[in-house]
Protein backbone atom coordinates (compact mmCIF):
# COMPACT_ATOMS: atom_id res chain seq x y z
CA UNK A 1 0.00 0.00 0.00
CA UNK A 2 1.35 3.42 -0.95
CA UNK A 3 1.40 5.89 1.94
CA UNK A 4 0.34 9.34 0.76
CA UNK A 5 2.14 12.57 1.63
CA UNK A 6 -1.05 13.85 3.24
CA UNK A 7 -1.06 10.95 5.70
CA UNK A 8 2.57 11.55 6.68
CA UNK A 9 1.94 15.29 7.13
CA UNK A 10 -1.18 14.51 9.18
CA UNK A 11 0.70 12.12 11.50
CA UNK A 12 3.56 14.60 11.91
CA UNK A 13 1.09 17.42 12.63
CA UNK A 14 -0.80 15.35 15.21
CA UNK A 15 2.44 14.45 16.97
CA UNK A 16 3.61 18.08 16.96
CA UNK A 17 0.27 19.38 18.25
CA UNK A 18 0.11 16.77 20.99
CA UNK A 19 3.69 17.53 22.00
CA UNK A 20 2.91 21.25 22.25
CA UNK A 21 -0.29 20.68 24.24
CA UNK A 22 1.35 18.23 26.63
CA UNK A 23 4.39 20.48 27.06
CA UNK A 24 2.17 23.41 28.03
CA UNK A 25 0.15 21.23 30.42
CA UNK A 26 3.37 19.81 31.90
CA UNK A 27 4.82 23.29 32.45
CA UNK A 28 1.63 24.46 34.16
CA UNK A 29 1.45 21.43 36.45
CA UNK A 30 5.10 21.23 37.46
CA UNK A 31 7.50 23.84 38.73
CA UNK A 32 10.45 22.28 36.93
CA UNK A 33 11.73 23.99 33.82
CA UNK A 34 11.13 22.10 30.56
CA UNK A 35 14.24 21.32 28.55
CA UNK A 36 14.60 20.78 24.83
CA UNK A 37 15.42 17.14 25.55
CA UNK A 38 12.10 16.69 27.35
CA UNK A 39 10.25 18.24 24.42
CA UNK A 40 12.17 16.08 21.91
CA UNK A 41 11.51 12.93 23.95
CA UNK A 42 7.81 13.76 24.24
CA UNK A 43 7.68 14.51 20.51
CA UNK A 44 9.33 11.21 19.54
CA UNK A 45 7.07 9.25 21.89
CA UNK A 46 3.96 10.89 20.49
CA UNK A 47 5.21 10.52 16.91
CA UNK A 48 5.76 6.78 17.45
CA UNK A 49 2.35 6.51 19.09
CA UNK A 50 0.71 8.36 16.18
CA UNK A 51 2.48 6.20 13.60
CA UNK A 52 1.39 3.08 15.49
CA UNK A 53 -2.21 4.29 15.53
CA UNK A 54 -2.18 5.04 11.79
CA UNK A 55 -0.49 1.72 11.05
CA UNK A 56 -3.14 -0.06 13.12
CA UNK A 57 -5.89 1.70 11.21
CA UNK A 58 -4.27 0.72 7.90
CA UNK A 59 -3.95 -2.91 9.03
CA UNK A 60 -7.59 -3.00 10.17
CA UNK A 61 -8.66 -1.53 6.82
CA UNK A 62 -6.60 -4.13 4.93
CA UNK A 63 -8.05 -6.96 7.04
CA UNK A 64 -11.57 -5.73 6.28
CA UNK A 65 -10.72 -5.67 2.58
CA UNK A 66 -9.31 -9.19 2.77
CA UNK A 67 -12.42 -10.39 4.61
CA UNK A 68 -14.62 -8.95 1.86
CA UNK A 69 -12.44 -10.53 -0.83
CA UNK A 70 -12.49 -13.87 0.98
CA UNK A 71 -16.25 -13.70 1.35
CA UNK A 72 -16.67 -12.96 -2.36
CA UNK A 73 -14.28 -15.77 -3.28
CA UNK A 74 -16.25 -18.21 -1.11
CA UNK A 75 -19.48 -17.16 -2.81
CA UNK A 76 -17.88 -17.53 -6.25
CA UNK A 77 -16.48 -20.93 -5.31
CA UNK A 78 -19.88 -22.13 -4.09
CA UNK A 79 -21.50 -20.88 -7.29
CA UNK A 80 -18.88 -22.68 -9.41
CA UNK A 81 -19.30 -25.88 -7.38
CA UNK A 82 -23.07 -25.70 -7.85
CA UNK A 83 -22.64 -25.18 -11.60
CA UNK A 84 -20.21 -28.11 -11.72
CA UNK A 85 -22.65 -30.39 -9.91
CA UNK A 86 -25.44 -29.36 -12.27
CA UNK A 87 -23.23 -30.00 -15.31
CA UNK A 88 -22.19 -33.42 -13.99
CA UNK A 89 -25.82 -34.39 -13.43
CA UNK A 90 -26.81 -33.23 -16.89
CA UNK A 91 -23.84 -34.88 -18.60
CA UNK A 92 -24.41 -38.09 -16.65
CA UNK A 93 -27.97 -38.24 -17.97
CA UNK A 94 -26.71 -37.60 -21.50
CA UNK A 95 -24.05 -40.30 -21.23
CA UNK A 96 -26.54 -42.77 -19.78
CA UNK A 97 -28.82 -42.04 -22.72
CA UNK A 98 -25.93 -42.43 -25.14
CA UNK A 99 -24.89 -45.72 -23.54
CA UNK A 100 -28.46 -46.97 -23.75
CA UNK A 101 -28.66 -45.97 -27.43
CA UNK A 102 -25.40 -47.79 -28.22
CA UNK A 103 -26.58 -50.89 -26.33
CA UNK A 104 -29.90 -50.78 -28.20
CA UNK A 105 -28.05 -50.64 -31.51
CA UNK A 106 -25.87 -53.58 -30.48
CA UNK A 107 -29.08 -55.49 -29.66
CA UNK A 108 -30.54 -54.55 -33.05
CA UNK A 109 -27.42 -55.92 -34.73
CA UNK A 110 -27.89 -59.07 -32.62
CA UNK A 111 -24.40 -58.97 -31.13
CA UNK A 112 -23.61 -61.52 -28.45
CA UNK A 113 -22.64 -60.23 -25.01
CA UNK A 114 -18.97 -60.88 -25.78
CA UNK A 115 -19.24 -59.12 -29.16
CA UNK A 116 -21.01 -56.15 -27.55
CA UNK A 117 -18.23 -55.85 -24.98
CA UNK A 118 -15.57 -56.03 -27.69
CA UNK A 119 -17.48 -53.48 -29.80
CA UNK A 120 -17.66 -51.10 -26.83
CA UNK A 121 -13.91 -51.41 -26.30
CA UNK A 122 -13.29 -50.85 -30.03
CA UNK A 123 -15.42 -47.69 -29.83
CA UNK A 124 -13.26 -46.51 -26.92
CA UNK A 125 -10.21 -46.88 -29.16
CA UNK A 126 -8.66 -49.87 -27.40
CA UNK A 127 -6.33 -51.93 -29.62
CA UNK A 128 -7.31 -55.55 -30.37
CA UNK A 129 -4.23 -56.84 -28.54
CA UNK A 130 -5.20 -54.85 -25.42
CA UNK A 131 -8.79 -56.10 -25.69
CA UNK A 132 -7.47 -59.67 -25.75
CA UNK A 133 -5.50 -58.96 -22.57
CA UNK A 134 -8.48 -57.35 -20.85
CA UNK A 135 -10.78 -60.23 -21.79
CA UNK A 136 -8.16 -62.92 -21.04
CA UNK A 137 -8.47 -64.44 -24.48
CA UNK A 138 -6.34 -64.70 -27.61
CA UNK A 139 -5.92 -61.90 -30.09
CA UNK A 140 -7.20 -64.25 -32.82
CA UNK A 141 -10.49 -64.68 -30.94
CA UNK A 142 -10.84 -60.91 -30.63
CA UNK A 143 -10.15 -60.48 -34.37
CA UNK A 144 -12.87 -63.05 -35.12
CA UNK A 145 -15.31 -61.24 -32.82
CA UNK A 146 -14.43 -57.91 -34.47
CA UNK A 147 -15.11 -59.41 -37.91
CA UNK A 148 -18.46 -60.74 -36.65
CA UNK A 149 -19.30 -57.24 -35.34
CA UNK A 150 -18.45 -55.63 -38.69
CA UNK A 151 -20.41 -58.28 -40.61
CA UNK A 152 -23.53 -58.04 -38.40
CA UNK A 153 -23.45 -54.24 -38.44
CA UNK A 154 -22.79 -53.98 -42.17
CA UNK A 155 -19.75 -51.80 -41.45
CA UNK A 156 -16.30 -52.43 -42.86
CA UNK A 157 -13.91 -51.65 -40.03
CA UNK A 158 -13.15 -49.89 -36.74
CA UNK A 159 -13.31 -46.43 -38.30
CA UNK A 160 -16.73 -47.04 -39.84
CA UNK A 161 -18.00 -48.42 -36.52
CA UNK A 162 -16.84 -45.29 -34.69
CA UNK A 163 -18.17 -43.02 -37.44
CA UNK A 164 -21.57 -44.73 -37.27
CA UNK A 165 -22.06 -43.50 -33.71
CA UNK A 166 -20.11 -40.24 -33.92
CA UNK A 167 -22.02 -39.02 -36.97
CA UNK A 168 -25.24 -38.86 -34.97
CA UNK A 169 -23.48 -37.07 -32.13
CA UNK A 170 -22.04 -34.48 -34.51
CA UNK A 171 -25.46 -34.02 -36.12
CA UNK A 172 -26.97 -33.28 -32.69
CA UNK A 173 -24.07 -31.04 -31.68
CA UNK A 174 -24.20 -29.24 -35.02
CA UNK A 175 -27.93 -28.64 -34.67
CA UNK A 176 -27.44 -27.24 -31.17
CA UNK A 177 -24.54 -25.08 -32.39
CA UNK A 178 -26.64 -23.76 -35.29
CA UNK A 179 -29.50 -22.94 -32.92
CA UNK A 180 -27.11 -21.14 -30.58
CA UNK A 181 -25.52 -19.16 -33.41
CA UNK A 182 -28.92 -18.15 -34.77
CA UNK A 183 -30.00 -16.82 -31.39
CA UNK A 184 -26.81 -14.79 -30.86
CA UNK A 185 -26.68 -11.22 -32.19
CA UNK A 186 -24.27 -10.61 -35.05
CA UNK A 187 -21.67 -7.88 -34.75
Amino acid sequence: MKISVHLVVYVFGVATALTAVLTVIDSLLTAEPITRGDVATDFVELLVLSVAMVASAVVVDRVRGLEQTTSQMRADLEEAAHAGRAWRQQSEQIFQGLSAAVAAQFDEWELTDAEAEVAALILKGVALKEIAGLRHTSEATIRQQAQAIYRKSGLGNRSELAAYFLEDLFDVAGAQLSTTRLSEPTH
